[in-house]
């Protein structure tokens, strides 16, 4: 379920970030998106003390954190 979420919610953030006029909506619900999977999947491995799936999933959900972070950034300094 989390998957198909993850993809309704990715590919139009993608798709944003690809125009220069919506940039700074794509980051936003990208960041947002991955900010929200990442909490998610960071509960279910504390309330479940198990590493699988919760753990990998997280670990994916805090690495599109960290791309969507770097994009913003990267993006408001060339401004």
């Amino acid at each position: 379920m989390a998957s198909c979420s993850s993809l309704v919610v990715s590919l139009p953030a993608y798709g944003l970030m690809q125009a220069p006029e919506t940039k700074a909506i794509g980051d936003a619900v990208g960041f947002g998106s991955a900010f929200l999977f990442a909490s998610v999947f960071g509960i279910r491995l504390v309330a479940t003390s198990k590493l699988v799936p919760a753990g990998p999933l997280l670990g994916l959900s805090v690495c599109a954190l960290s791309v969507f972070i770097l994009a913003y950034l990267r993006d408001s300094l060339s401004v």
